[in-house]
């Protein structure tokens, strides 16, 4: 499938956007430091609707962020200027949280929500795996090792706390390092950080029908932060697919794409 490349001004830079197909719009938000490649798998949508997928401020092939800035009013600029008046949004992590930030600022805006393994903004991290982690990225931003960095964030956000890198299905590995490895090589002069809006205590007025995909083998605050969906807003569902993390439509893309085709239909 090819997708026609498409570049969106933005504040202070661009956005890189590829669009396909033809029908009901459907907007792919990727996980923080990767970039729109990793909905491959899902490009086979763009038979049955127009799908779009772009690469965020400081990350992929976007601009490097001079200034703070909110993530779901890139989506909007997005949005605004390929002239979608609603869509559907399905998100992975960081994504799952632009999509839910963008949901609660423009209802109108928005048609559903698919949200894999997503992030409820503010985001808070527990988990003593997630912590020490996060701990090892700085020491590695410190020492200016990005071959250190890339290693950390492929442990914390693709193997996860319960497997080693040799259990993680297919080539997702290797995908996320090359994309980890272009967002550092692009962006790691930015000096803009992303602002983060209150989702978390106003999950009731996002009501739109919401799918939730949890990998069995996510970390607990994963976990925590999907009953917080399920508990807080008006109509979602949860799905777990077994055996796989946080990247759950790159280990299974066959289950992943069923659940989301079905709920899109």
């Amino acid at each position: 499938m090819e997708l026609e490349q498409v570049g969106i001004p933005v504040a202070d830079g661009e956005i890189r956007a590829e669009i396909a197909g033809d029908g009901s719009p459907v907007v792919m938000l990727h996980a923080g430091g990767l970039g729109a490649q990793m909905w491959d798998d899902q490009v086979e949508f763009a038979d049955e609707r127009a799908i779009v997928r772009y690469d965020a401020r400081s990350h992929g092939r976007s601009s490097t962020a001079i200034a703070d800035f909110r993530l779901e009013d890139d989506l909007l600029a997005v949005l605004d200027h390929l002239e979608i008046p609603k869509a559907a949004l399905v998100g992975n992590s960081m994504g799952g949280a632009t999509a839910l930030a963008f949901a609660l600022r423009h209802p109108d805006r928005v048609d559903r929500l698919a949200l894999a393994g997503p992030g409820v903004p503010p985001v808070e991290f527990h988990d003593p795996f997630i912590r020490a982690e996060h701990r090892e990225q700085a020491a590695a931003i410190e020492a200016v090792d990005a071959d250190r960095y890339i290693s950390s964030m492929l442990r914390m956000a693709v193997d996860g706390p319960h497997r080693g890198p040799g259990d993680v299905l297919g080539a997702t590995r290797e995908r996320c390092r090359e994309m980890f490895a272009a967002t550092v090589r692009a962006h790691h002069t930015a000096t803009g950080a992303i602002l983060e809006a209150d989702v978390r205590s106003r999950l009731a007025e996002i009501d739109v029908p919401t799918l939730v995909v949890l990998g069995e083998l996510e970390a607990d605050d994963l976990w925590r932060m999907a009953r917080l969906l399920v508990d807080g807003m008006p109509d979602v569902r949860l799905e777990v697919i077994p055996g796989v993390g946080h990247m759950s439509g790159m280990e299974k893309p066959g289950e992943f794409n069923r659940l989301l085709r079905g709920f899109l239909r």
